[in-house]
């Protein structure tokens, strides 16, 4: 595909997608294998040498390993080779012409977002990957068309797009103008704004997990060094140090990724998009039409809370579609005020939404909670009661536990109470949310899709509702708690919604 597109194109995906996606499967071939020889171990240890007939199961092992792999290369080039991507008449055609045939048709006005990513694997490759979504609610949690290309033809091909997306093609000429401009963007983070956010991401459980998985293994490692494997299995202590460092790494990374995730991170606005960069091991570049946005998320750790700090992020389709990219990211922690300087260059749409002063949960939430958090009680003192008939011996365990139940639930109430809020303004709602740590949603009342609302028969008596917002974006940010509030309030959201 050249640099020059033409006005109706059709191609392949780089064959490199071929390789990139039987990793996936070596991968599943390699865990299949390590599971059969962790099986298989004990009996290898045991025996004392190796017969022609255990020569000849290896044997087979490994050519069955060899065919699998072998099938699978040829049916991913199989694919790539009968997978067509046409663009014409404003529309992108994906065509699959195997033994299952499907053929996908998007209109480019329906396209949200036209996304770039790299992977380590796309680096080494030269090549990289083109993710556009579309607003459809059926597809909001996924990615709609993937397209890897040459890195030069994906870029093309982006631009390309964007003109489309464009009537004029002047939002793309505009942006080429920036690039070869200083200032570049609005807002570059540093190194040191790297560390600070990283350190107020940490969450607290990947902490405890940690912390946790260094104590367990060291005291398997002092209790094996003091008294050898007397009574011990060898792969018994070997897997148990296998399974503790697993879950170690895995709640070390969970911390270590806050540090690195958003390296060299960038974001600019140009007339009516945001164009977001950043990446280390994994380099994107996001394209978001700020109409698009479909509600703006401050979020406060634990360690935020404490120091006044929030970091920014937005609701859209197209960010946080991915399972890799849970979070839709904007700006990193920093205090309030240099985050509403931020905001007020990147959206001021939202820049007098972010100054309405959250207002708590009414009083009468207290009694509203009483009903649920009595039933609550009434169940856990069953099941207390049940298994202290059955377990007489731990009668006194059994009634620690009841009571640290309920007092635990009791103080993620108060918790809950001194977090969750709420503002009706004129062109949105601000919802806050949490526990230990805080998030405020601002949703503009056009992009609420529907609002669903209840109340107990206290809360009713009270005049008091909760409920949930419904917005088109990926499932974890689809729905939008509403804390307790006055009904009052419920007519003012329903008549800014239709008008």
């Amino acid at each position: 595909m050249g640099k020059k597109m033409e006005n109706n194109i059709r191609f392949r995906n780089h064959i490199s997608i071929v390789a990139e996606r039987l990793g996936r499967v070596l991968l599943l071939v390699i865990v299949a294998a390590i599971s059969g020889l962790a099986q298989n171990v004990k009996a290898l240890a045991n025996s004392s040498g190796m017969d022609a007939k255990d020569a000849k199961v290896i044997l087979l092992a490994c050519g069955a390993i060899l065919l699998l792999l072998a099938i699978g290369a040829a049916w991913q080039f199989i694919v790539w080779s009968k997978t067509y991507i046409s663009i014409y008449d404003n529309t992108i055609v994906i065509e699959r012409n195997t033994l299952n045939r499907k053929k996908d048709t998007i209109g480019i006005k329906n396209i949200s977002n036209v996304n770039m990513e790299r992977n380590l694997f796309e680096m080494l490759a030269g090549t990289s990957k083109i993710k556009l979504d579309t607003n459809s609610m059926t597809t909001a949690n996924k990615t709609d068309v993937t397209i890897v290309l040459k890195k030069e033809d994906a870029q093309s091909l982006r631009q390309y797009l964007m003109d489309l997306m464009e009537a004029s093609g002047e939002e793309s000429i505009k942006e080429k103008k920036a690039d070869a401009g200083q200032p570049q963007y609005d807002v570059e983070a540093s190194l040191g704004d790297m560390v600070v956010h990283g350190l107020f991401s940490i969450n607290l459980f990947s902490l405890l997990i940690l912390l946790g998985c260094a104590v367990g293994m060291a005291e398997v490692v002092s209790d094996t060094l003091g008294q050898g494997f007397a009574g011990k299995s060898i792969m018994g202590i070997l897997a148990s140090i296998l399974v503790m460092a697993t879950v170690f790494m895995s709640a070390l990374w969970d911390i270590i990724k806050g540090f690195v995730k958003y390296y060299d991170f960038k974001v600019k606005r140009i007339e009516d998009r945001l164009y977001i960069r950043y990446g280390f091991l994994k380099k994107v570049s996001y394209t978001i039409p700020v109409d698009k946005i479909n509600a703006l998320k401050l979020t406060q750790s634990l360690l935020g809370r404490m120091s006044h700090r929030y970091m920014a992020e937005i609701v859209n389709v197209g960010m946080g579609d991915d399972e890799a990219e849970k979070q839709s990211f904007l700006l990193l922690y920093s205090k309030k005020e240099a985050l509403d300087a931020k905001l007020h260059s990147l959206l001021p749409e939202f820049e007098d939404a972010v100054r309405m002063p959250v207002s708590r949960q009414p009083k009468g939430t207290l009694a509203a909670w009483m009903m649920p958090l009595l039933a609550y009680c009434a169940a856990v003192a069953g099941v207390a009661g049940t298994l202290a008939e059955l377990l007489p011996r731990y009668r006194g365990w059994i009634g620690a536990g009841m009571a640290g139940l309920i007092a635990l639930t009791i103080f993620l109430m108060a918790l809950r109470y001194a977090t969750a809020g709420f503002a009706v303004g004129k062109k949105c709602v601000v919802l806050a949310n949490g526990y230990f740590r805080r998030c405020l949603s601002y949703v503009s009342y056009e992009k609420i899709q529907h609002v669903q609302l209840e109340q107990n028969f206290i809360a009713k008596r009270m005049g008091i509702q909760k409920g949930s917002l419904y917005l088109l974006a990926s499932a974890d940010s689809r729905v939008q708690g509403i804390p307790y509030f006055p009904k009052k309030e419920v007519d003012i959201i329903k008549s800014n919604m239709v008008s």
